[in-house]
């Protein structure tokens, strides 16, 4: 575990791919074997095989083919292929996704998803996945959830869906959001899916440790950790046979049980596995998990009294760092100066570390990290800096303490008639400490003060860039919204225009619930009823013209729900109201009722409801080839919300879902 950001994904995202070397090692020579059977294809047998390579070999085999590939998509355009062009559109952004271009990729995936040009489920499923990570790499957590779950009501309609699409998992995900309740309870869900494999049981152990660590569970941390040693010998039981991979793997889940034997205060259990971390991950040339280690261990001696020995490993450490842009690593280590310099009453050059602390936190590359991450590190930052103020006044009540003492021992001297000149000395000597520590007092308070600035700037910073951000995505959906409109006005086919008409609705659901966000002081709930009013205006507002017939009755009780569940429903909402408006009353008068309401305790109601000529009686969801309710559905799976349709003087529409 160590450093959080560096082991977790080591060993989160990292420990199962010592896995399959051997198979990895099976495929050289794959690019030559893959383009004999390339030139052999016809033009869309090509396009189709190159589409099917696993994107690493996309990226190994592009320059081969590049230029004819090139050729057949000028073809296809020219052919009105659409088929053959949304194949190259796949193409182009898995090719961004694996050059790391994310924020271009996205939009390409997104495309490929909104507009319906992949008919195939798998591929669905694979572009979801890249998509996912692409978040993932963004840091854009919460999207990363929501596009899991759609995922999951894939894997639910379509059980053959590769298992593999579904990493990282959502336990992973939510260890990365400092949600470990959330992160240990899903992690749970997903064992069946390992129970039989015991090289994915040995990550799951070792993951569960750490997320039991994090959580404050020491005992249960160190129990999974053993656990997971135990899986690792039942398979590699010979240590002659140990490769440098093994031993890295085995040298971290030691490193890992180390870290919890330092927060349980048994350093010298924790210093011989630290020992052994730091050797295997040398074997294994990961210098940045050895210098972390380096660091661990120099706290154990100076736990233990033996600073000569920190001050070695902190200096080993520091030269591994030099080489190595990890700016968390490097925070760390210079306050391990500065406790180090305190421990031995170097107090000057410990106030130097701990001003040097300080400054590179303010710099501009942690600055820049600051904002980039702020969504997701701020609690972590607070916490650490807390921690910091913590220490130091600990430090400052030991030096009253020490000045008090001193003072007693002066006084009794004193009274006991030492031969003046001892005294006079003694004194002068007294009062030359006292005004040091008092300097020192002093600058340490400036300190706590610095820092306690520094813990309300990025809380502030915080809740203004979670407001800039809601304003941004409402301003961004209402300019999407704007295009499509222009994009209707410019054709004259109906049915394009109704689905353009359509999309445009939906964008619209979603900027209003961020305008009222970023409106209120609330960030990550809103009250639910008054974002469900507005939208009612919004859509009547929308048919006022075509369908004055028509009246809306809303009854709706007051609710607050945080956005995972608000965007969800709201979309539901436009997407009924909408069909009922568009199919209900063939042009008669009518009713649309939309009700909110609360069945028993933690459980609510969601009913759009119409007085119109109702659903076929042979009606089936599964069967539908409506896009809107094809939406209903999987947006009510998405929340775990139980979805009921039925006919009763009119079309009747039930959403039941849980909160909390």
């Amino acid at each position: 575990m160590k450093n959080n950001s560096h082991i977790a994904k080591q060993v989160l995202f990292g420990l199962m791919l010592l896995l399959f070397v051997g198979n990895i090692k099976s495929q050289v020579g794959y690019e030559k074997k893959f383009l004999k059977f390339f030139k052999a294809q016809s033009l869309a047998g090509k396009v189709n095989a190159f589409d099917t390579l696993d994107n690493d070999f996309k990226e190994a085999c592009y320059p081969y083919v590049k230029d004819e590939l090139e050729k057949i998509r000028e073809q296809a355009i020219i052919d009105h292929q659409d088929e053959i062009l949304n194949k190259f559109m796949k193409i182009e952004a898995q090719m961004f996704f694996v050059r790391q271009n994310y924020s271009k990729a996205i939009p390409l995936f997104t495309d490929l998803l909104a507009k319906h040009k992949i008919k195939s489920y798998k591929d669905s499923a694979s572009v979801l996945y890249c998509l996912k990570n692409a978040y993932i790499k963004l840091h854009s957590l919460n999207k990363a959830i929501e596009i899991h779950k759609v995922m999951m009501g894939l894997k639910r309609r379509y059980a053959d869906i590769d298992s593999w699409l579904f990493h990282p998992k959502l336990s992973i995900i939510y260890y990365e959001m400092k949600m470990y309740k959330e992160c240990l309870n899903q992690q749970l869900l997903e064992f069946d899916e390992i129970k039989n494999s015991k090289p994915m049981l040995l990550g799951y152990f070792n993951n569960r440790g750490l997320f039991w660590q994090k959580y404050g569970n020491l005992d249960s941390a160190l129990m999974c950790f053993n656990t997971a040693k135990e899986v690792f010998y039942s398979f590699h039981n010979n240590p002659k046979l140990y490769t440098i991979d093994d031993e890295f793997v085995l040298g971290l889940i030691e490193g890992n049980i180390g870290q919890v034997y330092i927060e349980q205060k048994e350093y010298k259990k924790a210093i011989p596995l630290l020992e052994k971390d730091i050797v295997s991950s040398m074997n294994a040339k990961d210098t940045l998990n050895a210098a972390v280690s380096e660091i661990e261990l120099a706290r154990c001696y100076l736990n233990l009294n033996q600073a000569k020995k920190k001050k070695k490993y902190l200096d080993n450490a520091n030269a591994k760092l030099q080489r190595i842009e990890d700016y968390k690593s490097k925070l760390n280590i210079i306050k391990q100066y500065a406790v180090y310099y305190d421990k031995i009453g170097a107090y000057r050059q410990s106030i130097d570390f701990y001003n040097r602390y300080i400054n590179f936190k303010d710099s501009i590359d942690y600055k820049e990290n600051l904002k980039e991450l702020i969504s997701s590190q701020v609690a972590s930052q607070v916490a650490e800096k807390e921690n910091l103020i913590v220490e130091s006044q600990k430090n400052i009540r030991e030096k009253n303490s020490e000045v008090s003492k001193q003072k007693t021992i002066r006084n009794a001297l004193l009274f006991c008639g030492l031969i003046l000149v001892i005294v006079m000395v003694f004194i002068s000597y007294q009062l030359k400490q006292t005004k040091t520590q008092k300097q020192l007092l002093e600058i340490k308070n400036k300190q706590i003060e610095t820092r306690n600035e520094i813990i309300n700037k990025s809380l502030s910073e915080k809740d203004l860039l979670i407001k800039e951000v809601h304003h941004r995505v409402k301003n961004n959906l209402q300019i999407i919204s704007s295009l499509l409109k222009l994009q209707s006005a410019k054709t004259a086919n109906l049915e394009i225009q109704n689905s353009l008409g359509e999309a445009q609705d939906r964008i619209n659901s979603m900027a209003l619930l961020h305008q009222l966000l970023y409106r209120n002081n609330q960030m990550t709930s809103l009250l639910f009823n008054e974002y469900l009013e507005s939208l009612i205006n919004q859509i009547s507002g929308s048919f006022s013209l075509t369908k004055k017939n028509i009246t809306v009755e809303s009854h709706l009780i007051e609710l607050e729900l945080d956005l995972d569940t608000a965007i969800p429903l709201g979309l539901i909402t436009n997407e009924l109201m909408s069909n009922a408006y568009k199919h209900a009353f063939n042009g008669k008068e009518g009713i649309i009722k939309v009700e909110l309401s609360k069945l028993v305790k933690n459980t609510y109601q969601l009913k759009v409801s119409d007085n119109g000529q109702g659903l076929a009686a042979d009606f089936d969801l599964t069967s539908s080839d409506s896009l809107g309710l094809d939406i209903v559905a999987i947006l009510s799976e998405q929340i775990n919300a139980e979805l009921k349709i039925y006919n009763d003087n009119g079309a009747h529409f039930e959403i039941v879902f849980k909160v909390g």
